[in-house]
């Protein structure tokens, strides 16, 4: 008590001092749940201060932000905001609060009508924070609300009528927040009791109170009424309710209507108008979302990437997957209202990304949080959604070319396994074909007896393709110059060649892949090299060294000592085409280095030192691409992509990190577009700067802080999982090439278990559909795949026992007969 007199005798004394009562350090912070940033960081270090103004009994609150050393000359600018000043009085709604688990106070944005707007002051820095500091400082605040309401000094009120002001604004932010979950009125009267009870309204007690209020801890599914459920006829299909409901904080909570998608009608239907989704923090980055209704618990599920998560504002719905043991399934929910769904899409992407990144959302810019949030949405320009929402959305194919798949569905996986042994790849044929041959000249059928006839052709060439040492295909190569490309199988590379009607013959075997020393060793990875004469290969037990082998001798004639003490992770060529030229150097990369080899150098470091970049931190580097002008675009494993426009110096650009690994990365040869392959999805990116009067990328200048690109998540539709039967596992995804050196990239295929999916780049781009894809299945999970070199019509095909060529034409766009998995372990028994 002595300590708040003491502060009442500085605010009040008589010589008032604008900076006695005063907050010395903390982070002040704008949030509107109704933005598309609902929390911005205002001023990183400022403090907050009590100051007496001309007009008797009324007092400002002022946040003034605090300048680092150094820059003492910014604090006298005009040109900078770095003060904010307000009215205080009972609307302020002045009141103690918990963010992101620190403590500080917030109020009402004055200027919004909507009155959902508020500023927060958080005392991020433990030392600063001192409970007693903060109780005297809110009461010093409740102070100057009962002077200007009653206009007479604060001496003259009494205990209750200050501890009244305290506790009223906590005890309405507590009914307005248990109000938005939409529990029973058993259980508000419940909390509102508790807020009204002695300990609520101690001043003592201000801590407990506002986590109380704030932090919003799940009730007991016990304490909902329970009523009787009524029927519905798709509970049969729903999985069974959760044993358990998550428990923590509620970060946040909407209402909404909630769909099942139904495999049998191949739509969204809906089973129940109205339950509540809430995020949950039970732990430190670590969140859940729980779906209730009155009468049932729905949903308890981690937030993690196998969710597959896909937000619509034009539908206003966020749909997901849900996996038990034996099945799969997608939900959708139907946002009651615009609010209500931007609150959603705001708080369960700041859950995945806390998830991922294990970094508070509040340390993200808001340039990086607008990027953030633009990758979890799609873009569309679609019809509302009808009451059953169907998934199947027809779209006109506008492709340049005549190949067309007419809406056909191509149902090759329903044919016979694979028989016994490793076969030689051959072309796969369009069902629609008439004329084209078989290697031994019989015409295509799409029938099964047909086919047991092609593979029996085939199995006098089996040992031309086996290792006989149980290995399986891994790696795929598509050569350049000669119409070529290259498996590797175990020691073992098989070359095949391409046909003019976009086939795959096999030609030959290198066996047994030695170093120079005789030592075997299987390739980790591969790439051509000096116009498709050599390959360059990695081996995994010497991430050190790079092995360079003669394709015309089939032999390892060079070993690279890249550098001693720099394990290389991986290669690409100095430009997207030098491959096709003499070029003898590469561009390498290590887990924190991007650097030149140049194999001319010799002895044990072939490094070019001037063209070398280090990082200090660990930046976990694990892909890279090279534009046709030598730019290159690094991923990492937190998700981070940089772009530089040369070697040996900084990213000109580096766009932040979703959280999850990146496995794989390409771009197109003029650096416009980016493709980043995630394990449950692709992200696409259009790196030009906006309004750029040269047109420049990302690649030779930085993104505007206020225009960073929108990035464009390629990713299975929920629903299309169901048929699949778990989340989707992606294999580096490449956009088809050209050796004119012009902007004429227009695909991008990639794999996931069994099925080869290819995007047309312009539809994606132009429309937002991440999920306008095309898809083929095989009978075997593929191990690669990559176009043909010039062209997209033809896509190379690596299975663990077989390498086919299949035109782009024969995928279809997705149907429930054309996602069902066949029976995988039966073929690969077949074919062991």
């Amino acid at each position: 008590m002595n300590a708040l007199k003491s502060l009442g005798k500085l605010v009040w004394g008589s010589q008032p001092d604008p900076e006695s009562a005063r907050l010395s350090s903390g982070v002040f912070y704008h949030t509107n749940p109704g933005a598309k940033v609902a929390r911005k960081c205002l001023y990183k270090d400022s403090e907050l201060s009590i100051c007496r103004t001309d007009i008797k009994y009324q007092f400002l609150l002022i946040v003034q932000q605090v300048f680092a050393d150094g820059e003492e000359e910014l604090e006298d600018s005009d040109d900078l905001d770095n003060e904010h000043e307000f009215l205080i009085a009972d609307e302020l709604r002045f009141t103690a609060h918990v963010a992101d688990g620190f403590k500080g106070f917030r109020w009402v944005d004055p200027d919004d009508p909507s009155g959902r707007a508020m500023y927060e002051f958080i005392i991020e820095d433990s030392k600063s924070d001192s409970k007693l500091v903060r109780d005297c400082f809110a009461r010093a605040v409740a102070h100057c609300v009962w002077e200007r309401k009653n206009e007479r000094p604060y001496t003259q009120a009494s205990e209750a009528e200050i501890n009244a002001i305290v506790s009223r604004v906590e005890e309405e932010e507590l009914e307005k927040m248990l109000n938005s979950v939409s529990i029973s009125d058993t259980e508000l009267q419940a909390a509102l009791a508790d807020a009204e009870s002695p300990t609520a309204a101690s001043p003592d007690k201000a801590d407990d109170a506002s986590s109380a209020a704030e932090e919003r801890k799940i009730k007991s599914p016990a304490m909902r009424k329970e009523k009787h459920k009524k029927a519905n006829k798709y509970d049969k299909d729903l999985p069974p309710s959760p044993d358990k409901i998550a428990f923590g904080d509620i970060t946040v909570s909407v209402i909404g209507a909630l769909y099942l998608f139904d495999s049998a009608t191949e739509s969204f239907v809906e089973i129940d108008s109205s339950v509540a989704l809430s995020v949950i923090e039970t732990g430190k980055f670590t969140y859940y979302i729980n779906v209730i209704a009155n009468d049932r618990d729905y949903v308890s599920q981690l937030v993690e990437p196998s969710m597959n998560a896909i937000f619509n504002h034009d539908h206003l719905s966020l749909i997901w997957n849900y996996f038990t043991d034996s099945r799969a399934y997608s939900f959708s929910l139907a946002a009651s209202d615009e609010s209500h769904y931007n609150a959603l899409h705001q708080g369960m992407t700041k859950a995945a990304y806390e998830t991922l990144n294990k970094v508070p959302w509040s340390k993200v810019s808001v340039s990086s949080q607008d990027y953030l949030l633009d990758a979890y949405e799609e873009d569309l320009e679609m019809a509302p959604v009808p009451e059953t929402w169907s998934p199947t959305i027809e779209y006109t194919d506008n492709e340049s070319d005549d190949e067309s798949d007419a809406g056909h569905t191509d149902q090759s996986f329903r044919k016979a396994p694979l028989p016994a042994g490793v076969k030689t790849g051959k072309p796969e044929k369009e069902e629609d074909s008439d004329k084209e041959s078989h290697d031994a000249g019989e015409s295509d059928s799409d029938s099964e007896s047909d086919e047991d006839e092609d593979d029996e052709d085939d199995d006098d060439d089996d040992d031309s393709v086996s290792s006989g040492d149980g290995a399986k295909n891994s790696i795929l190569e598509i050569g350049r110059k000669h119409g070529r490309s290259f498996v590797v199988r175990g020691s073992r590379i098989g070359v095949f060649k391409h046909t003019d009607s976009d086939g795959i013959q096999f030609a030959t075997n290198i066996n047994n892949i030695d170093d120079t020393h005789g030592n075997r060793f299987t390739p980790s990875s591969t790439m051509l090299h000096e116009g498709d004469s050599s390959m360059v290969l990695m081996n995994q037990d010497r991430p050190n060294d790079l092995f360079k082998m003669d394709l015309e001798y089939g032999k390892v004639v060079e070993e690279w000592k890249v550098h001693e003490d720099i394990p290389t992770v991986s290669i690409a060529p100095t430009t997207k085409y030098s491959q096709m030229t003499g070029e003898k150097t590469l561009v390498g990369l290590s887990h924190n280095m991007l650097y030149r080899i140049d194999p001319r150098i010799g002895g044990k470091n072939m490094i070019v030192e001037k063209d070398m970049q280090t990082y200090a931190g660990k930046n976990k580097f694990s892909a890279l691409a090279t534009t046709m002008t030598g730019a290159i675009v690094i991923g990492n494993a937190k998700g981070e992509i940089r772009m530089y426009d040369r070697l040996g110096v900084r990213s000109k650009t580096t766009l932040p990190a979703l959280g999850d690994p990146i496995i794989g990365i390409d771009v197109t040869s003029d650096g416009r577009y980016i493709v980043a392959t995630c394990s449950t999805y692709l992200l696409l990116i259009d790196v030009l700067i906006p309004d750029d009067p040269t047109g420049r990328t990302g690649f030779v200048k930085p993104f505007p802080q206020d225009k960073k690109p929108a990035p464009r998540r390629l990713q299975l539709k929920p629903e299309h999982v169901v048929y699949m039967g778990g989340p989707p596992s992606f294999t580096p995804a490449k956009f088809n090439q050209s050796p004119s050196g012009k902007a004429s990239e227009r695909t991008i295929v990639t794999s996931t278990g069994p099925f080869v999916v290819t995007w047309n780049l312009r539809r994606a781009l132009g429309t937002g559909r991440g999920d306008a894809y095309h898809i083929k299945q095989y009978s075997q999970h593929v191990v690669a795949d990559n176009f043909r070199f010039g062209h997209d019509r033809s896509i190379v095909v690596a299975l663990p026992d077989d390498v086919k060529s299949v035109k782009r034409s024969q995928l279809a766009r997705p149907t429930r007969e054309s996602l069902m998995i066949c029976d995988l372990s039966a073929a690969s028994s077949d074919a062991a």
